[in-house]
């Protein structure tokens, strides 16, 4: 396994919820320690205007995905559509409503 390798084991959970500690909050996203090989992002786009995300926080999240150009796991707070869901449906309203 290199550097840039993730565990097999650790990417068996994506898909679940996992639990870390903010360790920065920044305008594009929150990073968080999962206590795995890699930190986890939460990308500003899953972030709302009334969240008050601070260091030290523990946040539970869903683990979307690895994002191999960041070297980040992606994470999502539960209660949130995947981004990809968002797209998706807005492109289905926007050919409804043409």
């Amino acid at each position: 396994m290199t550097d840039r390798e993730v565990p097999e084991a650790e990417m068996r959970l994506v898909g679940s919820v996992v639990e870390g500690e903010a360790t920065a909050v920044f305008r594009w996203g929150v990073i968080v320690d999962l206590g795995l090989s890699r930190d986890g992002l939460i990308d500003v786009l899953y972030i709302d205007d009334d969240d008050n995300y601070q260091v030290g926080d523990r946040v539970s999240c869903y683990l979307d995905a690895f994002d191999e150009m960041k070297n980040k796991f992606v994470l999502r707070p539960p209660g949130q559509v995947p981004l990809a869901e968002r797209l998706r449906l807005a492109r289905q309203r926007r050919g409804q409503s043409s």
